[in-house]
């Protein structure tokens, strides 16, 4: 009896965890690569002018026009760094920016408070 009661009491527990860390969308919209911190989810888009950058907060998307951020790119060795500018909407961007496929790229972003940060580390194709 004892075991029963340990087994069902582990399954409940594990079942709170799993919906408990079940924040973020993980499904790009922009046909980008997703990372998520928190509630926060962070789209990294490349494109043939630059980057972009896209977050939502815990399904909401969250106004670029309040935020700041940059990108640090280390593809092989060599490390550069893009201011993102506001573009409308939860969208960053970072014009004339080349991310060569292999590279990481880490993305942060300052909240409107000034102080809170958000960042994901992306490899891109």
């Amino acid at each position: 009896m004892k075991k029963i009661a340990i087994s069902l009491l582990l399954g409940a527990m594990s079942m709170t965890f799993n919906a408990a860390h079940a924040h973020g969308n993980t499904k790009p919209e922009h046909g980008g690569l997703i990372q998520i911190d928190g509630d926060m989810s962070l789209e990294l888009v490349q494109g043939k002018d630059g980057a972009e950058l896209y977050v939502v907060d815990d399904d909401d998307e969250l106004p670029s026009a309040d935020l700041s951020g940059k990108l640090t790119i280390t593809s092989k060795g060599a490390k550069s760094e893009a201011l993102l500018k506001p573009a409308g909407g939860n969208k960053f961007e970072a014009r004339g920016v080349r991310i060569p496929a292999g590279s990481k790229v880490v993305a942060m972003v300052v909240l409107k408070d000034k102080t809170t940060k958000v960042s994901a580390s992306f490899t891109t194709k």
